[in-house]
């Protein structure tokens, strides 16, 4: 008698689900059977694209910690920016969902140059682009999202903003000036780390002011 119910509702959360299942799986697959088929072709160790990157070269597994935890805070904005921006197109104001939208798409541009090294090495080896101008780059990404949503941004705590792009700006300035070397590093990418979890203060508490007066309208 009990079994009925808990499958039919069993049945139902599989039907709500499998759309978004499949196309999970078939990115997921998307990415793997080309990394398998590649170093098959080419005779490499499945492992360098699968295994940990300190486990690979014997590292110490807290190798590149600050790193990975800007990486992490990286993550965790983009998700809420995206979630916010649902909610706000299904019950809010269109705008305000296409703020948070342009936010969770800069931030995980921002988040892929982080754990792909775009910047550093991809992008300057493999198309040759100067760094300097990736950096031009995402300059003008976060102008323009200042200028094109300057009325959302107007009615938030924005100080909190300006303040996390001028670390960015700080860890820039090393980067280009100072020698890469020593206690540099670690000026550098604490400005950087400093200003990735100060965006995220900045998005976190936005995303949570602007969905509570949804709830609470």
């Amino acid at each position: 008698m009990s079994s009925a119910p808990l499958n039919k509702d069993s049945m139902a959360q599989v039907k709500s689900v499998v759309s978004v299942l499949i196309v999970a799986y078939a990115v997921l697959l998307g990415l793997l059977i080309p990394i398998g088929i590649i170093c098959a072709e080419y005779n490499m160790p499945v492992g360098s694209y699968t295994r940990d990157p300190a486990a690979l070269v014997n590292a110490h597994p807290l190798i590149g910690l600050i790193s990975n935890i800007g990486v992490l805070f990286w993550c965790a904005t983009a998700a809420i920016c995206f979630f916010a921006s649902v909610i706000h197109s299904k019950k809010g104001s269109a705008r305000i969902a296409r703020f948070f939208l342009f936010s969770g798409l800069l931030t995980s541009v921002l988040l892929l140059d982080d754990l792909f090294m775009l910047h550093d090495f991809i992008l300057p080896q493999y198309l040759h682009i100067d760094e300097h101008f990736i950096y031009l780059g995402y300059s003008a990404l976060v102008i323009t999202c200042l200028i094109k949503f300057r009325s959302v941004i107007s009615q938030t705590e924005y100080i909190v903003l300006f303040i996390a792009c001028g670390f960015f700006g700080l860890s820039i300035i090393c980067d280009l000036v100072l020698p890469q070397k020593g206690m540099v590093y670690l000026v550098e990418d604490g400005f950087k780390v400093f200003g990735i979890v100060t965006w995220f203060v900045f998005f976190t508490r936005t995303c949570f002011t602007q969905t509570e007066q949804i709830i609470g309208n």
